[in-house]
């Protein structure tokens, strides 16, 4: 019977008894897999190598200063699937890279610290290099700074471990330990023995681990350990390399050289439940207080802006901007199939938000009734936009469902639109059609010979204000009532606020992949509402 921590952590998780997410399952159930691989050799005596080196670390903040630093069994197991695993051919250490994603204050950094003074110190590599890397100089420092104490607890009197202000030497191996950033001049010259990235949800593209990586080609028994919360940019290079993690655990894709540790809620899991928070929490009640979460989940019930902020760091959820304009469960309250022809007594205002040549366009139709208003929101798309790299799987996906209207040919085919209006106008009386001045002359032209009631539309933030705050007062109030397509939440969570110094604000997105168009449309449609000189009883 095994007896060792890991050994039980990793058996109750797999028998339920440990409260965990899908990931550290798999994870869990991949390491009795990887023991009965007969290609690899399971050795404890390395695993318990790096655990008691753990023993002779001293904290140095808080309650716990000067005490030794304790693994959880948590720990001990991402140890274990890290340093136990041997191929019997090579006799080489399996794991060469890993991902490991937790919520905040759960000792990720100075875990992250250990093993890398581990690397520096312990691990047998002559001339080891262990390089401390982030997307900032500043975040890189905040690892290096335990590396740095931590040593000095180990040594205090200086004997074998020199530290330096970007450096920690030990010369009888002729080791060091150094830092640096993405932002750095220079990312040349290294030769990582082991290197750590912190925080690479803010990574901007993939170079640094690329360097770092590619660095590593001489050593015997390389390894890279990327340590981060979940961040805002599905698009950036973090995401995409965590979906790659995911797939290996799922078994969809092949590397028993990657280890992955996901501590995250699994989809549908309700991140206010205070059962669901040990998901992302292992060392809640040790480092991370239950009642701090509590104070979290109520401060981001009272002002729904913080939201976003605290779901992912404190409870490790990716989400899809930093600051978030409407929390996604009003847009879901507000989210309601809407028919146009149902509404037909009632007037209609629409806002065209067309593409410059072969984006999403958007028209927006939006009906105000005696006690809620209306909006019902049209996507189109030129076909080749399909097979653009980027997006063709959530293209194609929103193909399938038959949520987007596809044009022929390589750019957005305005006639359709055109046409498009021409039959609502059948429907419901088209009383303005709101458009943006800018790449719409000819189709406006067009328009206006069939009689259609087209109206510019200012981009400037000054005009987009009064539309944007009033559409937040609708959805807040549950006078809104939008189309429940998914293409619309996509594009309300992607919205973030730009506001110039007259306190203006417009919808903006934090990078430009992201899609708002649908939000533009339907406050150009609101924005002609309210322009109008008769409101109705509604107001």
């Amino acid at each position: 019977m095994r007896t060792k921590e890991y050994y039980k952590y990793a058996q109750n998780v797999v028998g339920g008894k440990v409260v965990c997410g899908k990931y550290i399952k798999l994870a869990a159930e991949r390491f009795f897999n990887l023991i009965e691989d007969d290609r690899y050799e399971f050795r404890e005596e390395k695993v318990d190598r790096v655990i008691d080196f753990f023993s002779i670390l001293k904290h140095f903040t808080g309650r716990h200063a000067g005490k030794p630093f304790i693994l959880q069994p948590w720990q001990q197991f991402i140890i274990a699937s890290i340093y136990g695993f041997y191929g019997k051919a090579s006799n080489d250490r399996l794991v060469k890279y890993v991902y490991i994603e937790i919520a905040r204050k759960n000792g990720k950094t100075a875990f992250a610290a250990g093993l890398s003074l581990y690397h520096l110190i312990a691990d047998g590599e002559m001339d080891a290099e262990v390089d401390l890397a982030a997307n900032s100089k500043e975040q890189a420092k905040i690892a290096f700074k335990f590396c740095s104490r931590f040593a000095k607890g180990i040594d205090p009197k200086g004997k074998y471990l020199f530290p330096y202000r970007d450096k920690v030497k030990y010369d009888k191996m002729l080791s060091v330990l150094q830092v640096f950033a993405a932002d750095d001049s220079k990312l040349d010259g290294f030769n990582a023995s082991m290197y750590l990235i912190d925080e690479y949800h803010a990574a901007k593209n993939t170079a640094l681990k690329d360097v770092l990586q590619s660095s590593q080609g001489m050593r015997d028994n390389p390894i890279g350990v990327i340590i981060t919360t979940a961040g805002f940019d599905k698009l950036g290079s973090c995401y995409e390399y965590r979906k790659v993690c995911t797939e290996v655990l799922q078994g969809l894709k092949q590397d028993d050289e990657l280890f992955a540790a996901i501590y995250t809620l699994d989809e549908g899991d309700d991140w206010t439940d205070k059962k669901n928070w040990i998901k992302s929490n292992p060392n809640l009640g040790i480092t991370v207080k239950p009642q701090y979460l509590e104070t979290q989940v109520k401060e981001a019930t009272n002002s729904p802006s913080e939201e976003v902020s605290i779901k992912t760091k404190n409870f490790n959820l990716w989400c899809d901007s930093e600051t978030v304009w409407i929390p996604e469960h009003y847009i879901l309250e507000a989210s309601s199939d809407v028919e146009l022809s149902a509404l037909r007594e009632y007037p209609c205002y629409a806002g065209v938000d067309l593409a410059s040549t072969s984006d999403l366009t958007s028209v927006a139709y939006m009906v105000p009734t005696d006690d809620k208003l209306y909006f019902k929101i049209n996507y189109y798309l030129p076909e080749a936009a399909l097979t653009e790299k980027r997006f063709r799987i959530m293209y194609g996906e929103w193909r399938r469902q038959g949520l987007i209207t596809i044009t022929p040919g390589n750019v957005t085919d305005y006639d359709y639109i055109l046409n498009d209006l021409m039959n609502t106008d059948k429907i419901i009386r088209l009383e303005k059609i709101g458009y943006d001045t800018w790449n719409s002359a000819q189709f406006v032209i067009n328009a206006t010979e069939k009689s259609l009631p087209m109206i510019p539309v200012s981009q400037s933030t000054g005009n987009f204000n009064r539309p944007t705050k009033e559409m937040e007062r609708l959805i807040l109030s549950g006078k809104a009532v939008i189309d429940n397509n998914l293409i619309n939440r996509h594009c309300f969570r992607n919205v973030v606020m730009a506001r110039d110094r007259n306190g203006n604000i417009k919808p903006s997105k934090q990078f430009e992949e992201k899609k708002i168009d649908g939000v533009i449309a339907a406050l150009m449609a609101l924005s002609t509402y309210l322009d109008a000189p008769r409101y109705g009883t509604f107001y």
